[in-house]
């Protein structure tokens, strides 16, 4: 299969480019033949005057994006089209040229675009969706997209505009990561036909020895912003004082968090910064249990996978898409979002009860090598793809 995938990467590398540059190693492991339109939006960074000009105009539709993308189309010649993020330098232009040219468009859902312009349904410190079936002067009104009025009014015009020209009706499938994502796509009337649910997979990083037990200290692996859950994190070890907690990542809110810890004296809580490759791993392994405290819809944390691949429990906030991935009792504990007391409790449980832990920790390893492996991964995505090429040979799509 033919197979053309577009992607804007961030200009802050984090978890859907992640998941988008293993996508695209899975594709090329099995030999499928495949076109990457990709820009970075790191470029905003050098624009000129001219570009800067530009920049409004072309994010609600880019002419260059869609001229390049008819001439991939020409040249290449795909049978599907696999698409990830678009905002902004690509542009929604990529669905109008793709459906004009009969290129069938399975839409990857990382988020909630094009039904929320900051495509989380959070906002001001709390789950919204006041735009998902079409006023988004919502997001004018309470500068959704990076607390800007100028940048809310640009997407809420990009996607009002776009989906007025039809955009979502040109997108032939959504591929939604668990059923929450699905269930919302039917709210905003994404016929099921169209909707279909694929988890994302994990590579483990070799050599990955599975190290049982541990016990060291609880951790916490993300981006250190509000919807992360991180200050009911830090509320919930001030009761846990004889548990240590160790924060891997970085984020806007880091120093706070920081300033926090120092001002309460948490002398079980350390802020690690950014950590990747081996020193990551290696934090993982040695860990009791991982926690996921989101208050906010989590799509589908990778941050689940990777304690999966090393054999470790997960205690997460039972919100959006993560009770699909943390099985209640059997992989982990769910708790509810923003309950301090309640995240404590279960802290203190697996903390108190390591047999318990291994348990669980096991079997969400045992998820990572089934559920959750590459093969898999590989065999749901070619299974939507085929359907739909097959689909849009018959004009059902």
């Amino acid at each position: 299969m033919r197979i053309l995938l577009i992607h804007s990467f961030y200009q802050h590398f984090g978890g859907e480019d992640s998941v988008v540059n293993s996508e695209i190693e899975l594709l090329k492991q099995h030999g499928e033949k495949m076109y990457l339109f990709t820009r970075r939006n790191e470029e905003t960074k050098d624009f000129g005057i001219t570009q800067r000009a530009l920049f409004f105009p072309q994010t609600i539709y880019s002419w260059n994006s869609g001229a390049e993308i008819e001439g991939v189309v020409e040249r290449f010649k795909p049978d599907i089209a696999f698409v990830h993020n678009v905002y902004p330098l690509i542009s929604p232009a990529a669905y109008h040229t793709l459906h004009k040219l009969r290129v069938p468009t399975v839409q990857m859902l990382h988020g909630f675009r094009p039904y929320c312009p900051n495509g989380f349904f959070y906002t001001q410190g709390k789950i919204c969706e006041a735009c998902k079936f079409g006023n988004y002067l919502n997001a004018v009104v309470r500068r959704c997209y990076k607390d800007s009025y100028g940048l809310s009014a640009l997407y809420a015009l990009t996607l009002g505009l776009n989906r007025l020209a039809g955009m979502v009706d040109k997108i032939s499938a959504f591929i939604c990561l668990t059923p929450f994502f699905k269930a919302k796509m039917l709210e905003v009337g994404i016929p099921e036909s169209k909707l279909f649910i694929r988890p994302n997979f994990i590579c483990p990083p070799p050599p990955l020895p599975h190290v049982p037990g541990g016990n060291k200290y609880v951790l916490f692996a993300g981006r250190l912003v509000p919807e992360k859950g991180c200050w009911t994190l830090l509320r919930a070890f001030e009761q846990l004082v004889d548990v240590p907690l160790k924060i891997m990542g970085t984020g806007p809110i880091e120093q706070e968090l920081r300033n926090y810890v120092a001002k309460k004296r948490l002398f079980n809580v350390e802020l690690l910064g950014f950590k990747s490759g081996s020193e990551k791993w290696d934090l993982l392994r040695s860990s009791a249990c991982v926690v996921i405290p989101s208050e906010w819809y989590e799509s589908f944390s990778v941050t689940a996978l990777e304690a999966y691949v090393v054999g470790k429990p997960i205690i997460a906030s039972r919100l959006g898409g993560l009770p699909y991935v943390v099985e209640e009792s059997k992989s982990g504990l769910l708790f509810e979002a923003g309950h301090v007391d309640q995240l404590a409790q279960k802290v203190r449980f697996l903390w108190e009860h390591p047999d318990e832990a291994e348990r669980m920790g096991e079997y969400g390893h045992q998820l990572s090598k089934t559920k959750y492996s590459p093969e898999q991964g590989y065999r749901n995505l070619i299974n939507i793809f085929s359907q739909i090429h097959s689909d849009a040979g018959r004009g059902i799509r």
